[in-house]
């Protein structure tokens, strides 16, 4: 009896530690992130037509950008000194705090998931409701709701959703895999390095340098011998 309790207790799933749960759930968040922009990509023909700024809101450079590629153009104008940033840099920019946000949300749905019964679906209606209607505002790179119509709100809510179900479903996977997702983030943090090394300047000229050996397989008498 003693032993089958101990199996039990073996195979019951635990509940990660207070920061095993944070990084799982930045990671989850992440993900939850790159779901809502497939949602953004699949439903573009439906969203509905953005509402202009207030005038106290529209400027020169901000005319055309979402909300958060106006944070990253402030945070890289502003507390970089970057100067003037190109609408290029500025989108990728945007990308970038788009998934950090997505994270650092996804570390607080974590610590609520393993605190109380969350729901995903009123999980993201929070995300949408605390963001898009409260921070954004205050920061002063949106107007507040009632600027916006119906309909932007209506469109928000569902890609918010979609944020919510995404985060919740990567997390329950990361969760119940234990610690093994955590363990490759080290080596997928070191692919990506090196792949983006193989793309610098001294990396193409690495992968110019061909051993002696391969030169001399590749040579010309070889390629004599090999016709004659």
């Amino acid at each position: 009896m003693n032993h089958l309790r101990m199996l039990r207790a073996a195979a019951r799933r635990k509940s990660p530690s207070p920061l095993g749960a944070v990084v799982r759930g930045m990671i989850a968040g992440a993900i939850g992130a790159g779901v809502q922009s497939l949602f953004f990509k699949a439903t573009a023909r439906w969203k509905p037509k953005p509402t202009r700024l207030p005038e106290e809101l529209q400027t020169p450079d901000a005319q055309e950008e979402s909300p958060l590629q106006t944070v990253a153009r402030r945070s890289l104008e502003g507390l970089m000194q970057r100067g003037p940033v190109a609408p290029e840099t500025t989108a990728a920019a945007g990308s970038a705090v788009h998934y950090l946000f997505g994270a650092g949300w996804g570390g607080l749905y974590a610590l609520c998931r393993e605190s109380f019964r969350t729901s995903p679906v009123l999980f993201g209606i929070g995300v949408w409701a605390v963001s898009d209607n409260l921070l954004l505002p205050a920061f002063r790179v949106a107007a507040w709701p009632q600027h916006y119509s119906l309909r932007e709100h209506h469109y928000a809510v569902h890609a918010h959703v979609v944020y919510g179900l995404g985060t919740s479903a990567a997390y329950a996977l990361l969760r119940d895999l234990g610690p093994m997702p955590l363990s490759t983030v080290p080596a997928m943090l070191a692919l990506q390095a090196w792949a983006w090394l193989l793309r610098s300047p001294p990396g193409r000229l690495i992968q110019r340098v061909q051993p002696w050996q391969r030169r001399f397989l590749n040579g010309t008498l070889v390629q004599k011998a090999a016709l004659a």
